[in-house]
């Protein structure tokens, strides 16, 4: 994507353009970090952790992650939409 250049209102708000948010799948409410590098800065969103997982026996196994715990009604919520 070419680079683009956005302007910083007087409340110091910079808006992302919708084609990058669009890129990067960003929505409202979405942690930003803001890191600094010498003269410049990085954005980048924060995402929640993910889980891979694996078929085991024709059954999806969701692999552990640190600090996430998936419940009996976590699963039940998945099914449910995937259903819908």
């Amino acid at each position: 994507m070419a680079s683009m250049v956005v302007t910083i209102d007087r409340a110091g708000r910079v808006v992302i353009p919708k084609p990058v948010r669009d890129l990067l799948a960003l929505g409202p409410e979405v942690a930003i970090e803001v890191v600094v590098e010498g003269d410049s800065m990085r954005l980048t969103p924060q995402r929640p952790p993910s889980r891979s997982y694996q078929l085991v026996d024709g059954f999806p196994r969701i692999d552990p992650a640190p600090g996430i715990t998936t419940t009996d009604a976590d699963v039940q919520e998945w099914r449910d939409a995937d259903r819908r």
